[in-house]
């Protein structure tokens, strides 16, 4: 499994425990360090992916309004908060690579990896589900050439 999938997996899963176990006022930082810490993550990571998971989440946090405003849009009928809580912060995730192109991910790579972390983390349908909303994403963006 290569760094950035690694990180991407270790953003889901921070997401889903502050989603899950707090909300979104809290101490962010403190949040991900506790993460980090408590399943013994820190001295483990290399420092390139701690780097990407904590720029990914902070990308989440920071535009989460907009990302959600795109994935509802896409995901006709479908508000934010009815979505499935790991698909809702891969969702996330690949949303908030979309919005930064600075980030040098090939837009393909986001969406492969969304959909084959959602076969790993979620139900039987959800890449399904998740392939159907970021390529209706990279259409609202205008994204050429990524159907996946």
């Amino acid at each position: 499994m290569g760094l950035r999938r690694r990180s991407r997996e270790k953003a889901i899963q921070i997401l889903y425990a502050l989603e899950y176990a707090a909300d979104w006022d809290w101490d962010f930082d403190e949040c991900i360090k506790d993460y980090y810490s408590y399943f013994n993550l820190v001295t483990d990571m290399e420092d390139e992916e701690t780097d990407f998971s904590n720029y990914l989440l902070y990308q989440v946090r920071n535009k989460r309004e907009d990302i959600e405003k795109l994935i509802e849009k896409a995901a006709i009928n479908w508000r934010i908060d009815r979505i499935a809580i790991i698909e809702r912060n891969i969702l996330r995730i690949a949303v908030a690579e979309f919005l930064d192109n600075d980030n040098g991910v090939p837009f393909k790579a986001t969406i492969n990896e969304a959909i084959d972390i959602a076969k790993k983390f979620g139900s039987k349908e959800s890449a399904s589900f998740v392939n159907g909303i970021v390529n209706k994403i990279a259409d609202l963006l205008k994204i050429k050439d990524v159907k996946i």
